[in-house]
């Protein structure tokens, strides 16, 4: 319905303006032909004027004003006047007819018409508008004398001729504006359903998306701009799916790490109530582990969604590196334990780092946790810190068994266990990698991973300085 409504108008808004177009066109053309025939006689006029006045100025300096008339009356003027120069009369040189049926009117200065090539109105007053007619001074010896007009009388000649050609004209503009209005509706069909096809596939994709189908896509072709706006309509589409999955991973994963720790406290609970469990320090202390684990959990998650609503607050100062290597004794302990060899390499030149030195802890006992883990017994882990391009450049590198090219791109979303064996208990819970990338990313650096099976794993990371 909507498709069709778009396409219909498309196709009306191209009639009205091809009609529109037509309509200005042909009234524009209309103005500049009566003016262009306007001018043509105005300029005729004043041509056989120019022919006419010193014949008549020489006729009137000789004959006076009472044989002008019996000459106007009985020269080619009073039969309409003609082609070129005719023959003598009287000794002067008389313009031919005229095709144009001018009139030729002789008034004294007072406006009293002396000669009328029409002979109506001979010794009378001026009856008539001469306002638009050609006209000059007859001048005898230097003095003006009167006036001589040329009149051309309108319904005849080229005024019949002006009128025949507008009216054909408008009616081949009528002609042509419906010849364009059947064309531009052929056109606004072709166009209107060439716009409104892809867009009537997008809004059907976009409604299936509001509904919840979220691995909708559309695939369009031809113009570029409706394959970006496809592209960015899948792109879209595709980061709400994403967004759809992570959420209910994320629900699942919770359910799934709270459910081990509070069957376990209800079990020990339950068996200390019906005394089957004595309430002894071991029991009470495995009860407070379990405890502890479940805060951690809370407060990881506090943690991330305080990075993913990027409401992290960073506190970034200037410290001595010394400090922060010495908080770094528990690692130190554990890889001892578990008989990992564990060096730290910095260049000579770093004695200063400015960040949020709790944060980059943090970051640092999460990545490091992960290596030593991942090491295994025998293993050797190291942290290396150097400048890079004004930065400083983390890497945390182990030789344990890598990491695939399919788990790799994953290893910083929250509760992803390359291992799916792996238990909470022996592990963690998989969010220390998210929490490490979102404390980097609030500082404005980076953090990437660098594996191959059978290789060890690298983890490194930037700071800006």
């Amino acid at each position: 319905m909507a498709k069709s409504a778009l396409a219909n108008k498309i196709t009306g808004t191209l009639i009205v303006i091809t009609v529109l177009a037509v309509i200005i066109t042909t009234f524009l053309m209309l103005l500049i032909t009566r003016q262009l025939f306007t001018d043509y006689i105005r300029l005729y006029d004043q041509a056989t004027l120019d022919q006419w006045l010193p014949v008549v100025s020489e006729y009137y300096a000789s004959k006076g004003p009472e044989g002008l008339q019996e000459f106007l009356g009985s020269s080619p003027a009073g039969n309409s006047m003609g082609q070129g120069m005719g023959k003598r009369r009287g000794g002067a040189m008389m313009p031919m007819k005229s095709k144009l049926g001018q009139r030729l009117i002789v008034t004294d200065m007072q406006m009293t018409v002396v000669a009328d090539s029409s002979g109506l109105l001979t010794g009378k007053k001026v009856q008539i508008d001469l306002n638009d007619a050609s006209s000059e001074i007859i001048k005898v010896d230097n003095e003006p004398r009167g006036v001589l007009y040329i009149v051309s009388p309108l319904g005849t000649g080229l005024a019949s001729l002006e009128n025949d050609f507008i009216s054909k004209l408008t009616f081949n503009a009528g002609f042509i504006a419906l010849f364009m209005g059947v064309f531009a509706l052929l056109l606004g069909l072709v166009l209107g359903k060439r716009v409104s096809a892809p867009l009537g596939e997008l809004s059907t994709a976009i409604h299936q998306v509001a509904q919840g189908q979220l691995d909708k896509r559309v695939d369009l072709t031809g113009d570029q701009e409706f394959v970006q706006l496809a592209n960015d309509f899948n792109k879209m589409a595709g980061n709400l799916e994403e967004a759809e999955a992570r959420r209910r991973r994320l629900t699942a994963d919770i359910s799934h790490e709270l459910r081990t720790p509070l069957t376990l406290l209800r079990g020990q609970l339950e068996g200390m109530q019906a005394g089957s469990i004595p309430d002894d320090n071991e029991n009470v202390t495995l009860l407070l582990d379990e405890v502890i684990r479940l805060s951690r959990l809370v407060k990881d998650l506090d943690n991330l969604s305080l990075v993913e609503n990027q409401a992290l607050s960073i506190t970034a100062a200037s410290f001595a590196l010394s400090e922060l290597m010495d908080r770094l004794h528990p690692v130190s302990f554990a890889a001892q334990d578990k008989g990992i060899v564990f060096t730290i390499e910095v260049e000579n030149d770093i004695s200063q780092i400015t960040a949020d030195q709790d944060r980059l802890l943090q970051i640092l006992l999460n990545l490091l946790a992960n290596a030593v883990h991942h090491a295994g017994s025998g293993g050797i882990v190291t942290l290396s810190l150097k400048r890079d391009q004004g930065r400083l450049l983390f890497s945390i590198t182990d030789n344990g068994p890598g990491i695939s090219e399919r788990d790799l791109p994953h290893v910083f979303d929250r509760f992803y266990r390359v291992d799916d064996s792996r238990s909470r208990l022996e592990g963690g819970m998989g969010l220390g990698l998210a929490i490490a990338r979102g404390y980097v990313e609030a500082h404005g650096g980076k953090i990437w991973a660098e594996s191959r099976p059978g290789a060890g794993t690298t983890f490194s990371f930037t700071l800006p300085q």
